[in-house]
């Protein structure tokens, strides 16, 4: 029976993603700060932590994956957006925020896992489109995803017994978008005018398709898709 992580499984993406696989059979581990108690009774394998605390997360995903010696899915997907707006009026004590979330959240656990000894067999860091082209508003989000996916170029580079992917599911209909698409000055971005746009429709779908499209994605990134590469779901035919 394979098994998965994935951060991030109290809402959004994260959730669809755990309750997905779960419903396909696999053993399924999840961490984040709230509990989903409905997929805790249904079978998931979950530990609360704030991933922006270092040690917290290591001891946490240490006792969470102790009797688990191999991984065939680690699912970097917890993120926030942050503030929106032009980056000369964040702080940079907000930026460093996102960071630690978005980022070094990431590689406190990626270390955890490439050095427990155990075999890893894919990686998949969820990036997004905001990471590839520079698009105003977006800020702190845009910095920690062009990060991201160098980052997971470098692991790539580093370990190629596992195989990595940083990987936009595209938009997706989540609690994310009502911070975007309710933003008082979104006349000033384009960027988030086309996301108002689009919301409601199927150029932004629901969590829970987005995630059975990921779902059966997945298992194609190691064949079709370099270790280290940026893949989008987009470039996927529709089923």
């Amino acid at each position: 029976m394979n098994s998965v992580f994935v951060t991030g499984v109290s809402a959004g993406l994260g959730r669809s993603m755990a309750t997905q696989f779960l419903s396909a059979g696999y053993i399924v581990y999840g961490v984040s700060r709230r509990a989903p108690d409905d997929l805790i009774a249904n079978g998931l394998k979950f530990a609360a932590v704030d991933l922006t605390d270092q040690e917290a997360t290591e001891q946490t995903i240490n006792q969470l994956l102790a009797d688990l010696p191999w991984l065939d899915l680690c699912v970097l997907n917890a993120g926030i957006l942050g503030p929106i707006g032009d980056i000369r009026d964040h702080s940079v004590d907000e930026l460093r925020h996102v960071l630690e979330v978005n980022l070094w959240a990431n590689k406190t656990i990626l270390d955890w896992l490439l050095q427990s000894g155990r075999t890893v067999k894919q990686v998949v860091a969820i990036s997004s489109g905001a990471g590839i082209d520079a698009k105003s508003g977006f800020s702190g989000y845009a910095i920690s995803k062009a990060a991201l996916n160098m980052m997971v170029q470098l692991y790539a580079a580093e370990n190629p017994q596992t195989h990595f992917t940083a990987f936009s599911p595209g938009p997706v209909d989540t609690a994310m978008q009502d911070s975007i698409c309710s933003h008082p000055e979104s006349i000033r971005y384009p960027a988030i005018q086309s996301l108002q746009a689009r919301r409601g429709t199927h150029e932004m779908p629901a969590a829970d398709a987005v995630a059975e499209r990921f779902a059966r994605i997945v298992h194609l990134l190691p064949d079709q898709v370099a270790s280290g590469a940026y893949a989008d779901i987009r470039d996927w035919p529709a089923d």
